[in-house]
C-alpha cells in the first residue's frame, strides 16, 4: 500500500490560523475588560456620596444621617436639637426646601442637643434609636410633629416607645438601643463635630460648607443661598 502523503503546507495553514483567532481572541477580551473597568470605575465614581461640609477634623457621625442624594451639588448640613424651638419652626422650611430642589439638594442632620434643654437629649437618643433600625428620618419627623407631647412628659420613654410602634420598628430593641452604647457614640461623635466648628447654638446651617445666616425670612434666605451654590457649579 502506498502512504497517503501529508499536506504539510495545509496543517501550517490551519495552525497559523488558529495562532490568529487565539491572538484576536485575546485582544478582544483584554480590550472588553478594559472597557468593562472602565464602566465600574465611572459607576463607582459617581456612586461615591459626595457632601459638601464644612471644614473641620471632627467628620461627626459616620454615616451621616442624609435626606436626598448624596451626590447632589449642594449640602445643607443642619445642627440641630428637637427640642429647640428655632429648630422647630426651621423644620417645615427645610421640608419645602427638600421638596423644591429635588435631587440637586442633600440634607444631613447632626446632633447637638443643648445642655439647658433637659428632654433634647432623649429626643436625640429617640431618633438615633430608630435610625439603627432605617427610621431616623421618620423619627426625626414624627419628634418634631410630636415636640408639644413628649417635651412636656415627665418621662417621655412611653412616648417615643409609642412613636415606635406606630414606626413598626422592633420597641423591644429600640428600647435597648436609647440607652445603648452605638447611640451615644454616635451623639458624641456630631457634638463634637459641632464644638470644632465653635456651634453654641441651635439651629445651625452650612451650605456647602458656608455657614447661613438665619435671619428674617429663613426659608427665603437659604433659598437664595441654596440657589447661589447651584450657580456657583
Amino acid at each position: 500500500m502506498k502512504a497517503l502523503p501529508i499536506n504539510i503546507g495545509g496543517s501550517d495553514m490551519a495552525t497559523k490560523k488558529r495562532k490568529s483567532y487565539l491572538a484576536f481572541g485575546i485582544i478582544a477580551a483584554v480590550l472588553l475588560a478594559a472597557v468593562g473597568a472602565g464602566v465600574f470605575l465611572f459607576h463607582a465614581r459617581r456612586s461615591k456620596p459626595i457632601l459638601q461640609v464644612a471644614s473641620t477634623s471632627k467628620p461627626g457621625a459616620q454615616p451621616p444621617h442624609v435626606r436626598g442624594d448624596a451626590n447632589a451639588p449642594v449640602t445643607l448640613e443642619e445642627f440641630g436639637d428637637f427640642e429647640c424651638m428655632p429648630c422647630f419652626i426651621l423644620w417645615p422650611a427645610l421640608r419645602n426646601l427638600e421638596h423644591d430642589f429635588g435631587e440637586r439638594l442633600a440634607v444631613i442632620f447632626r446632633q447637638n442637643p443643648m445642655p439647658q434643654h433637659s428632654r433634647a437629649l432623649d429626643g436625640a437618643r429617640a431618633s438615633e434609636a430608630a435610625g439603627l433600625q432605617g427610621k431616623f428620618w421618620e423619627m426625626h419627623d414624627l419628634l418634631y410633629l410630636r415636640r408639644g407631647m413628649w417635651t412636656r412628659s415627665a418621662d417621655p420613654r412611653t412616648e417615643f416607645a409609642e412613636f415606635a410602634r406606630r414606626l413598626q420598628l422592633d420597641v423591644e430593641r429600640f428600647n435597648k438601643d436609647v440607652a445603648g452604647e452605638e447611640v451615644a457614640k454616635r451623639i458624641a461623635a456630631d457634638r463634637e463635630r459641632g464644638a470644632a466648628l465653635g456651634l453654641d447654638r441651635t439651629p445651625v446651617v452650612f451650605i456647602n460648607g458656608q455657614r447661613a445666616q438665619l435671619q428674617g425670612d429663613v426659608e427665603k434666605g437659604l433659598r437664595d443661598d441654596i440657589e447661589a451654590a447651584l450657580r456657583a457649579k
